[in-house]
């Protein structure tokens, strides 16, 4: 019981944190609707899928939504963590009474709060002036691929920090780690005509389930609810990989 009280403590004390920090919220929320806006500008027309013939806007809206949850939840966390580790902030948070679990839980939370703040607004400006938006019955996978992936990339960037050696190293490591990635999964540009073993390479980590997913869940021609087993699988075997990493490995103070 005590956990859990910490842990949702822990929870407000992140949201505070992140309110009084504005570069952050620019980043995070703003950000994504400068892509949006481009998309706007520089043309909306209709391109072809498996199924028939959808707008630009249909493929591109939810992977920068993927952009969004993964700059968010595994860049920004990775930063965040190494400054205040580096500043002796995590240091002080050790000598209270709270622990690892309900600190982890607490960062993680937040982070998927914030996706899903980021998601609902991005989803509305897609209704407003895209005319796109998820179907009733692919609705339900938006929202669990959402919060698995949140979580998924939350405890990927607590983990990253484990190998991050001081503030200054955190930017290119957690860039290196991440933007390649982006640029095969199906994040910057639609990869179904690239290299099979590019694509083999790309589903094994897991921004390209990421994304693929949440395209399943806009596309109007998908015949299920718009949830594919594999890409799940994907992503809850890294987010366990993720947490036992944080867990086994997590350091309050700065390398000697």
């Amino acid at each position: 019981m005590r956990s859990i009280k910490l842990g949702l403590r822990q929870i407000i004390y992140e949201n505070k944190a992140y309110r009084r920090n504005p570069a952050a919220a620019f980043f995070t929320l703003v950000f994504p609707l400068l892509f949006l806006g481009m998309l706007k500008i520089f043309g909306d027309g209709l391109v072809e899928i498996d199924g028939g013939e959808v707008t630009r806007a249909t493929i591109y809206i939810p992977m920068i939504t993927a952009f969004s949850v993964v700059s968010s939840c595994y860049t920004g966390i990775a930063m965040t963590l190494t400054f205040n580790r580096d500043n002796g902030i995590l240091k002080r948070m050790r000598g209270t009474p709270l622990n690892l679990g309900p600190f982890l839980f607490g960062k993680i939370a937040h982070n998927v709060l914030i996706s899903i703040s980021l998601v609902i607004i991005i989803f509305t400006i897609g209704i407003l002036f895209f005319e796109v938006s998820v179907t009733p019955k692919t609705f339900p996978a938006l929202i669990i691929i959402l919060i698995l992936g949140s979580a998924t990339f939350s405890a990927l960037g607590i983990a990253i920090t484990t190998i991050i050696p001081n503030s200054d190293a955190a930017a290119p490591i957690v860039n290196a780690s991440v933007i390649p990635l982006m640029f095969i999964s199906d994040v910057f540009i639609p990869m179904d005509n690239a290299p099979s073993w590019i694509n083999f390479i790309a589903q094994i980590f897991p921004v390209r389930p990421f994304s693929v997913a949440l395209q399943d869940t806009y596309n109007p021609f998908v015949s299920s609810w718009g949830l594919d087993i594999q890409n799940i699988l994907v992503l809850v075997v890294w987010l366990s990989v993720a947490i036992f990493i944080s867990i086994k490995f997590f350091r309050w103070e700065p390398s000697s």
